[in-house]
């Protein structure tokens, strides 16, 4: 069977096979315009390709009932700033799932953008895995504290005391735990973390 002729619109894949999504020129940063909330997939997705993407964040501490929580709030949501090394080729990107389309020049051409100006947001940048790494580590130390009561016994399972007795005094938010443990034959009151402390077995 012949094959069909090509007509305008048709995707033909590069030599190597694979979809480029830029060809050879001078390396520019852009701002992809992507679908809401989906800026790490996007990233994610590009750096495949060999596309280097970020988008900032805003981070600040708040302390709620005594607790102290870290909020973080896309600076420009749905933008993703993308390094190209070389030319965009428009339509593999546009092609990419979730890319909507990119800030463009009044010609209507996509706009490259001045390092300069991509400076003061590249130092706000925050990879949404590392977003989730911190608040699971915030959810095990809240967990690990749950574990623990005031006047109980605890171990040390790490740290520079570890495997020395102490008796929990005060529980903290975030997971920081008051003890109260023997050195050097005197009782000292110290600070520790509740992932650090496992509880002593009651006698029976």
């Amino acid at each position: 069977m012949m094959p069909r002729p090509l007509s305008i619109g048709d995707r033909l894949p590069p030599a190597s096979g694979r979809v480029a999504l830029f060809e050879p020129g001078p390396a520019g940063w852009y701002a992809l315009r992507v679908a809401p909330q989906r800026e790490g997939w996007v990233e994610a997705r590009i750096a495949l390709f060999g596309v280097r993407g970020f988008h900032p964040v805003l981070t600040r501490t708040v302390v709620r009932k005594g607790v102290r929580k870290r909020l973080v709030q896309r600076y420009l949501p749905g933008y993703v700033f993308a390094r190209f090394p070389g030319w965009p080729v428009i339509h593999e990107v546009l092609a990419v799932p979730h890319v909507l389309g990119a800030l463009t020049v009044q010609s209507g051409d996509w706009a490259m953008i001045a390092p300069e100006d991509l400076r003061s947001l590249y130092h706000m940048r925050l990879v949404d895995g590392e977003i989730r790494n911190a608040e699971k580590e915030q959810a095990a130390r809240r967990k690990a504290a749950r574990a623990l009561t005031p006047g109980g016994g605890v171990l040390f399972k790490a740290g520079p005391f570890v495997g020395l007795p102490c008796e929990v005094v005060e529980i903290r938010g975030e997971g920081e735990v008051k003890v109260r443990l023997n050195i050097f034959g005197a009782h000292q009151v110290i600070k520790a973390q509740a992932s650090d402390l496992v509880p002593m077995r009651k006698a029976s």
